[in-house]
């Protein structure tokens, strides 16, 4: 090999070499993707379904549930990921935790169930969550330095793979952020407080919200019952553990959770509720899925593992954490 080649093929077989090793660390994300696409777009459904108590239809599309202290559960049943948010109203506003992806719109469902100024507030900044955002005036998220700086002339620009959206067609919304809300901060309804607590994991930015005197935990993607999802960009097992535990030290017995997702018996439809005994369970699942070796036979990915029997642990790698 002439000296010219030598120059020529030394560094671009240095850089084949590099690309191949960076390929090699990155496919387990790379198949992640091919199988978040290769999943498709969920089909709305126009089969018959069975609400159970107190759901009820709000119209052909919403199933509305009464939790009682002030609180609803929002359904979206037909909606293949069936998402769940919840309307909180207290004696001079109301908040409302999440919005759904957007396929109809959930404000006319928040006016029929209070005629007070509401605050709008996402679990997290994936679509399913923020698709309704926009039809509020009022949006808060977390006071997060990361956050902060996607802000754009007075306007919060959405990351690519904060959003995700693009899986399922969905745009990411413009909005105004009214509100930065601190970590353990208090939200004061009037008359009732609920307590905004920083959960990362599932994403960096996941929040839930604590109702000390109902007694509730209003969880979005942190806990529900289907496949928990901790394999995504941003996810964190060694986080998510540790928000795990701390949410199973702060609940008791008699602690409800009500999480963002439900519809895991289908046909029948469900308010999706949890127990502290299921926070804990996932913990223990996020501790088993922050070690692996080559001898573990779940490592196919996403990685599988049971948590209990409503609910699976769909996870990443550990080194795809750090």
């Amino acid at each position: 090999m002439s000296a010219r080649a030598h120059r020529i093929w030394v560094p671009l077989a240095a850089l084949l070499v590099l690309a191949a090793g960076v390929a090699l660390w990155r496919m387990p994300e790379l198949s992640a993707w091919g199988w978040y696409l290769r999943s498709g777009s969920p089909q709305m459904s126009d089969a018959a379904l069975a609400l159970g108590p107190p759901l009820a239809w709000f119209d052909d599309y919403y199933a509305v549930a009464d939790l009682g202290a002030g609180a609803y559960a929002i359904g979206e049943p037909r909606y293949g990921q069936c998402n769940f948010s919840y309307l909180i109203v207290g004696e001079h506003r109301a908040l409302l935790f999440d919005t759904g992806p957007g396929v109809r719109d959930i404000s006319k469902v928040v006016q029929a169930l209070t005629s007070l100024p509401v605050l709008v507030l996402p679990s997290h900044l994936h679509f399913d969550h923020v698709g309704n955002l926009a039809r509020f005036g009022e949006v808060a998220l977390p006071d997060l330095p990361a956050l902060r700086r996607q802000v754009r002339q007075g306007r919060f620009v959405f990351g690519f793979y904060q959003h995700l959206g693009f899986v399922e067609g969905f745009h990411a919304p413009s909005v105004a952020v009214s509100q930065w809300l601190q970590p353990n901060q208090l939200i004061d309804l009037g008359g009732r407080e609920l307590e905004m607590l920083s959960v990362p994991g599932h994403t960096p930015d996941s929040v839930v919200l604590y109702d000390a005197l109902a007694n509730r935990l209003y969880a979005g993607d942190f806990i529900y019952p289907s496949e928990i999802y901790a394999f995504l960009p941003g996810a964190d097992l060694e986080a998510y553990a540790r928000s795990a535990w701390r949410m199973a030290r702060l609940l008791n017995e008699n602690s409800t959770l009500y999480g963002a997702h439900g519809c895991d018996a289908l046909p029948r439809v469900e308010v999706p509720a949890l127990r502290r005994r299921d926070v804990e369970a996932l913990a223990a699942a996020l501790a088993a899925a922050d070690s692996w070796s080559l001898a573990d036979s779940r490592y196919g990915y996403p990685r599988e593992l049971p948590v209990n029997e409503r609910m699976r642990l769909l996870a990443k790698f550990p080194w795809m954490s750090r």
